[in-house]
Protein backbone atom coordinates (compact mmCIF):
# COMPACT_ATOMS: atom_id res chain seq x y z
CA UNK A 1 0.00 0.00 0.00
CA UNK A 2 2.65 2.57 0.92
CA UNK A 3 5.01 1.62 -2.61
CA UNK A 4 1.09 2.57 -4.37
CA UNK A 5 0.73 5.68 -2.20
CA UNK A 6 4.23 6.85 -2.71
CA UNK A 7 3.49 6.30 -6.71
CA UNK A 8 0.08 7.89 -7.01
CA UNK A 9 1.69 10.91 -5.16
CA UNK A 10 4.71 11.70 -7.35
CA UNK A 11 2.48 11.35 -10.50
CA UNK A 12 0.45 14.26 -8.25
CA UNK A 13 3.78 16.58 -7.72
CA UNK A 14 4.15 15.81 -11.77
CA UNK A 15 0.55 16.43 -12.61
CA UNK A 16 0.47 19.46 -9.82
CA UNK A 17 3.62 21.17 -12.08
CA UNK A 18 1.44 20.90 -15.51
CA UNK A 19 -1.50 22.68 -13.49
CA UNK A 20 0.78 25.19 -11.87
CA UNK A 21 2.65 25.96 -14.90
CA UNK A 22 -1.53 26.36 -16.37
CA UNK A 23 -2.61 28.52 -13.90
CA UNK A 24 -0.05 30.83 -13.75
CA UNK A 25 -0.05 31.13 -18.12
CA UNK A 26 3.51 29.96 -17.97
CA UNK A 27 1.82 27.30 -20.47
CA UNK A 28 -0.42 28.93 -22.62
CA UNK A 29 -3.65 26.84 -23.98
CA UNK A 30 -1.97 26.89 -27.76
CA UNK A 31 1.43 25.41 -26.07
CA UNK A 32 -0.49 22.85 -24.20
CA UNK A 33 -1.99 21.87 -27.43
CA UNK A 34 0.99 21.72 -29.44
CA UNK A 35 2.35 19.51 -26.20
CA UNK A 36 -1.02 17.08 -26.36
CA UNK A 37 -0.42 17.22 -30.23
CA UNK A 38 3.44 15.93 -30.02
CA UNK A 39 2.59 13.26 -27.37
CA UNK A 40 -0.78 11.77 -29.13
CA UNK A 41 1.20 11.61 -32.91
CA UNK A 42 5.15 11.57 -31.97
CA UNK A 43 6.20 10.04 -28.45
CA UNK A 44 3.43 8.07 -27.63
CA UNK A 45 4.10 6.08 -31.30
CA UNK A 46 7.39 5.98 -30.99
CA UNK A 47 7.16 4.28 -27.56
CA UNK A 48 5.09 1.91 -28.58
CA UNK A 49 7.09 1.19 -31.87
CA UNK A 50 10.60 1.35 -29.77
CA UNK A 51 8.21 -1.69 -26.98
CA UNK A 52 7.04 -3.47 -29.22
CA UNK A 53 9.85 -4.30 -32.38
CA UNK A 54 12.58 -4.41 -29.41
CA UNK A 55 10.11 -6.72 -26.45
CA UNK A 56 7.28 -7.80 -28.11
CA UNK A 57 7.29 -11.79 -28.29
CA UNK A 58 4.93 -13.32 -30.24
CA UNK A 59 4.24 -16.43 -28.07
CA UNK A 60 3.31 -13.98 -25.49
CA UNK A 61 -0.01 -15.00 -23.13
CA UNK A 62 -2.60 -13.67 -23.83
CA UNK A 63 -2.19 -12.96 -27.01
CA UNK A 64 -2.52 -8.87 -28.24
CA UNK A 65 -6.22 -9.28 -29.80
CA UNK A 66 -7.62 -10.04 -26.23
CA UNK A 67 -6.89 -6.91 -25.20
CA UNK A 68 -8.55 -5.34 -28.02
CA UNK A 69 -11.73 -7.19 -26.92
CA UNK A 70 -11.37 -6.04 -23.47
CA UNK A 71 -11.35 -2.40 -24.68
CA UNK A 72 -14.76 -2.82 -25.82
CA UNK A 73 -16.29 -5.07 -22.87
CA UNK A 74 -14.69 -1.90 -20.47
CA UNK A 75 -16.21 0.82 -23.45
CA UNK A 76 -19.59 -1.62 -23.20
CA UNK A 77 -20.07 -1.78 -19.51
CA UNK A 78 -19.70 1.99 -18.87
CA UNK A 79 -22.22 2.76 -21.82
CA UNK A 80 -24.60 0.25 -19.93
CA UNK A 81 -23.73 1.78 -16.21
CA UNK A 82 -24.22 5.09 -17.53
CA UNK A 83 -26.95 4.69 -20.06
CA UNK A 84 -28.70 3.22 -17.23
CA UNK A 85 -28.42 6.17 -14.96
CA UNK A 86 -28.54 9.11 -17.33
CA UNK A 87 -32.31 9.69 -16.64
CA UNK A 88 -30.86 11.32 -13.30
CA UNK A 89 -28.88 13.70 -15.33
CA UNK A 90 -30.62 16.71 -16.95
CA UNK A 91 -30.90 15.73 -20.96
CA UNK A 92 -28.66 18.40 -22.33
CA UNK A 93 -25.51 16.60 -20.35
CA UNK A 94 -26.38 13.17 -20.95
CA UNK A 95 -24.39 12.06 -23.71
CA UNK A 96 -21.62 14.03 -21.82
CA UNK A 97 -22.35 11.91 -18.64
CA UNK A 98 -22.11 8.71 -20.94
CA UNK A 99 -19.04 9.50 -22.48
CA UNK A 100 -17.30 10.29 -18.87
CA UNK A 101 -18.54 6.84 -17.70
CA UNK A 102 -17.37 5.02 -20.64
CA UNK A 103 -13.78 6.32 -21.88
CA UNK A 104 -10.83 5.72 -19.13
CA UNK A 105 -7.46 7.32 -18.70
CA UNK A 106 -6.22 3.97 -20.25
CA UNK A 107 -2.76 4.53 -21.48
CA UNK A 108 -1.32 7.61 -20.01
CA UNK A 109 -1.95 6.85 -16.19
CA UNK A 110 -1.34 3.19 -16.34
CA UNK A 111 1.67 3.66 -17.97
CA UNK A 112 3.09 6.28 -15.26
CA UNK A 113 1.70 3.74 -12.39
CA UNK A 114 3.88 1.00 -14.08
CA UNK A 115 6.54 2.83 -14.77
CA UNK A 116 7.00 4.02 -11.17
CA UNK A 117 5.69 0.91 -9.47
CA UNK A 118 6.63 -2.23 -11.10
CA UNK A 119 10.18 -4.22 -11.35
CA UNK A 120 11.73 -4.86 -14.41
CA UNK A 121 10.48 -7.46 -17.06
CA UNK A 122 7.08 -6.89 -15.41
CA UNK A 123 6.94 -3.22 -16.27
CA UNK A 124 7.44 -3.88 -19.84
CA UNK A 125 5.26 -6.59 -20.18
CA UNK A 126 2.35 -4.57 -18.50
CA UNK A 127 3.21 -1.70 -20.96
CA UNK A 128 2.40 -4.23 -23.96
CA UNK A 129 -0.49 -5.05 -22.55
CA UNK A 130 -1.38 -0.99 -22.03
CA UNK A 131 -0.20 -0.67 -25.73
CA UNK A 132 -2.36 -3.32 -26.82
CA UNK A 133 -5.27 -2.03 -25.20
CA UNK A 134 -4.97 1.29 -26.60
CA UNK A 135 -5.16 -0.57 -30.40
CA UNK A 136 -8.73 -1.31 -29.05
CA UNK A 137 -9.73 1.95 -27.47
CA UNK A 138 -8.60 4.24 -30.13
CA UNK A 139 -10.55 3.02 -32.31
CA UNK A 140 -13.13 3.80 -29.96
CA UNK A 141 -12.23 6.84 -28.12
CA UNK A 142 -11.09 8.60 -31.66
CA UNK A 143 -13.65 7.19 -33.93
CA UNK A 144 -16.63 4.75 -33.50
CA UNK A 145 -17.51 4.98 -30.02
CA UNK A 146 -16.69 8.63 -29.64
CA UNK A 147 -19.08 9.26 -32.91
CA UNK A 148 -21.88 6.77 -31.81
CA UNK A 149 -21.97 9.07 -28.21
CA UNK A 150 -21.89 12.89 -29.51
CA UNK A 151 -22.67 12.46 -32.92
CA UNK A 152 -25.35 15.26 -34.13
CA UNK A 153 -27.89 14.21 -36.72
CA UNK A 154 -25.71 15.61 -40.12
CA UNK A 155 -22.94 14.14 -38.82
CA UNK A 156 -21.51 11.56 -41.07
CA UNK A 157 -18.99 8.62 -40.01
CA UNK A 158 -15.37 8.42 -41.75
CA UNK A 159 -13.33 5.35 -42.11
CA UNK A 160 -10.44 7.50 -41.83
CA UNK A 161 -10.76 8.20 -38.46
CA UNK A 162 -9.52 4.56 -37.35
CA UNK A 163 -5.79 4.89 -38.27
CA UNK A 164 -4.41 7.02 -35.74
CA UNK A 165 -0.81 7.80 -35.07
CA UNK A 166 -0.66 4.91 -32.10
CA UNK A 167 -2.85 2.46 -33.97
CA UNK A 168 -0.42 2.72 -37.41
CA UNK A 169 2.63 2.63 -34.99
CA UNK A 170 1.26 -0.31 -33.10
CA UNK A 171 0.28 -2.03 -36.91
CA UNK A 172 3.33 -1.56 -38.47
CA UNK A 173 5.50 -2.65 -35.33
CA UNK A 174 3.55 -6.07 -35.35
CA UNK A 175 3.38 -6.41 -38.65
CA UNK A 176 7.59 -6.39 -38.39
CA UNK A 177 7.80 -8.47 -35.96
CA UNK A 178 5.73 -11.26 -37.53
CA UNK A 179 7.46 -10.48 -40.09
CA UNK A 180 10.58 -11.07 -38.44
CA UNK A 181 12.26 -8.17 -39.86
CA UNK A 182 12.48 -6.35 -36.41
CA UNK A 183 15.73 -7.71 -36.10
CA UNK A 184 17.20 -5.98 -39.19
CA UNK A 185 15.84 -2.71 -37.58
CA UNK A 186 19.59 -0.47 -36.77
CA UNK A 187 20.17 0.52 -33.25
CA UNK A 188 21.32 3.90 -34.57
CA UNK A 189 17.41 4.02 -35.64
CA UNK A 190 15.79 2.30 -33.03
CA UNK A 191 17.99 4.29 -29.97
CA UNK A 192 16.33 7.53 -31.23
CA UNK A 193 12.96 6.44 -31.46
CA UNK A 194 12.90 4.97 -27.62
CA UNK A 195 14.63 8.08 -26.24
CA UNK A 196 11.62 10.25 -28.25
CA UNK A 197 9.27 7.63 -26.35
CA UNK A 198 10.40 7.73 -23.07
CA UNK A 199 9.01 11.44 -22.88
CA UNK A 200 5.63 10.61 -22.88
CA UNK A 201 5.77 9.40 -19.09
CA UNK A 202 6.49 12.85 -18.19
CA UNK A 203 5.15 14.31 -20.80
CA UNK A 204 2.17 13.08 -20.20
CA UNK A 205 1.67 13.73 -16.90
CA UNK A 206 2.71 17.17 -17.36
CA UNK A 207 -0.09 17.49 -19.89
CA UNK A 208 -3.06 16.14 -18.05
CA UNK A 209 -2.27 18.77 -15.00
CA UNK A 210 -2.18 21.06 -17.36
CA UNK A 211 -5.48 20.52 -19.25
CA UNK A 212 -6.94 19.52 -15.34
CA UNK A 213 -6.49 23.29 -14.84
CA UNK A 214 -8.56 24.35 -18.00
CA UNK A 215 -11.76 25.66 -17.35
CA UNK A 216 -12.41 22.69 -14.37
CA UNK A 217 -13.09 24.79 -11.69
CA UNK A 218 -16.18 27.18 -13.15
CA UNK A 219 -19.40 26.37 -11.24
CA UNK A 220 -17.99 23.02 -10.30
CA UNK A 221 -20.44 23.13 -6.86
CA UNK A 222 -23.21 23.47 -9.06
CA UNK A 223 -22.67 20.19 -10.53
CA UNK A 224 -21.36 18.17 -7.80
CA UNK A 225 -24.15 15.43 -7.11
CA UNK A 226 -23.44 14.40 -11.31
CA UNK A 227 -20.39 14.80 -10.60
CA UNK A 228 -20.24 12.07 -7.53
CA UNK A 229 -22.24 9.78 -9.44
CA UNK A 230 -19.50 9.37 -12.43
CA UNK A 231 -16.94 9.26 -10.27
CA UNK A 232 -19.31 6.35 -8.23
CA UNK A 233 -20.05 4.94 -11.90
CA UNK A 234 -16.62 4.93 -12.63
CA UNK A 235 -14.68 4.47 -9.83
CA UNK A 236 -16.53 2.37 -7.73
CA UNK A 237 -18.45 -0.13 -9.55
CA UNK A 238 -16.85 -0.49 -12.64
CA UNK A 239 -13.56 -1.57 -10.56
CA UNK A 240 -15.63 -3.60 -8.29
CA UNK A 241 -17.26 -5.80 -10.67
CA UNK A 242 -13.76 -6.44 -12.48
CA UNK A 243 -12.58 -7.13 -9.12
CA UNK A 244 -15.49 -9.98 -9.11
CA UNK A 245 -14.40 -11.22 -12.73
CA UNK A 246 -10.97 -11.67 -11.48
CA UNK A 247 -11.71 -13.51 -8.53
CA UNK A 248 -14.33 -15.44 -10.00
CA UNK A 249 -12.00 -16.60 -12.93
CA UNK A 250 -8.52 -16.39 -10.43
CA UNK A 251 -6.67 -14.15 -12.38
CA UNK A 252 -3.92 -13.74 -10.08
CA UNK A 253 -1.65 -12.54 -12.28
CA UNK A 254 0.12 -9.46 -14.30
CA UNK A 255 -3.12 -9.56 -16.71
CA UNK A 256 -5.26 -9.55 -13.07
CA UNK A 257 -3.64 -6.31 -12.02
CA UNK A 258 -3.56 -4.88 -15.15
CA UNK A 259 -7.66 -5.32 -15.62
CA UNK A 260 -7.72 -3.81 -11.66
CA UNK A 261 -5.92 -0.47 -13.18
CA UNK A 262 -7.50 -0.33 -15.97
CA UNK A 263 -10.91 -0.36 -14.69
CA UNK A 264 -10.43 1.77 -11.64
CA UNK A 265 -8.74 4.43 -14.46
CA UNK A 266 -10.65 8.25 -13.96
CA UNK A 267 -11.93 9.46 -16.99
CA UNK A 268 -10.10 9.79 -19.86
CA UNK A 269 -8.25 13.28 -20.15
CA UNK A 270 -8.59 13.62 -23.75
CA UNK A 271 -12.07 13.50 -23.95
CA UNK A 272 -12.59 17.19 -23.71
CA UNK A 273 -10.24 17.54 -27.06
CA UNK A 274 -12.80 15.14 -28.51
CA UNK A 275 -16.15 16.99 -27.26
CA UNK A 276 -14.81 19.99 -28.84
CA UNK A 277 -14.01 18.55 -32.22
CA UNK A 278 -17.71 16.86 -31.89
CA UNK A 279 -18.93 20.55 -30.78
CA UNK A 280 -20.25 19.51 -27.41
CA UNK A 281 -20.29 20.59 -23.81
CA UNK A 282 -16.63 20.84 -22.82
CA UNK A 283 -16.46 22.96 -19.65
CA UNK A 284 -18.40 20.01 -17.93
CA UNK A 285 -16.67 17.53 -19.39
CA UNK A 286 -13.25 18.87 -18.18
CA UNK A 287 -14.85 19.37 -14.37
CA UNK A 288 -15.52 15.39 -14.89
CA UNK A 289 -11.89 14.61 -15.81
CA UNK A 290 -10.85 16.84 -12.91
CA UNK A 291 -13.31 15.42 -10.39
CA UNK A 292 -12.57 11.90 -11.33
CA UNK A 293 -8.91 12.05 -11.37
CA UNK A 294 -9.06 13.78 -7.87
CA UNK A 295 -11.37 11.03 -6.45
CA UNK A 296 -9.42 8.33 -8.48
CA UNK A 297 -5.83 9.66 -6.29
CA UNK A 298 -8.00 7.93 -3.40
CA UNK A 299 -9.64 5.15 -4.82
CA UNK A 300 -6.52 3.90 -7.14
CA UNK A 301 -4.48 2.74 -4.52
CA UNK A 302 -7.25 1.09 -2.39
CA UNK A 303 -8.38 -1.33 -5.82
CA UNK A 304 -4.59 -2.09 -6.52
CA UNK A 305 -4.54 -3.36 -2.74
CA UNK A 306 -7.47 -5.29 -2.28
CA UNK A 307 -6.64 -6.95 -5.53
CA UNK A 308 -2.86 -7.66 -3.77
CA UNK A 309 -4.53 -8.79 -0.54
CA UNK A 310 -7.01 -11.23 -2.00
CA UNK A 311 -4.73 -12.61 -5.33
CA UNK A 312 -1.76 -12.65 -3.13
CA UNK A 313 0.58 -10.56 -6.15
CA UNK A 314 3.74 -9.49 -4.78
CA UNK A 315 4.15 -6.00 -6.40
Amino acid sequence: MTEMVSTIVKLSLIAALGFYLFRKKIIKEATLQFLTFFVVNFTVPSLIFSRIVEGFNPALKPHFWVFVVLSFLFFALGVILSGGSCFLVRPALRREFISLVSFQNCGYLPMNIAFFLLPFPQKDTFLLYVFFYILGFNILMWSIGSFLIFRHREDKFKMNTLLTPPVISIIISLLLVYLKCARFIPTFILAPVRMVGETSFVLSVIILGGWLAKDSLKNIYERLRILLGISLLKLVIVPALALLVIVNFKIYSLLGLFLIIEASMPSAMSLPIIAHWHRRQTEFISQGVFFTHIVGMCTIPLWIELFSKISGYSL
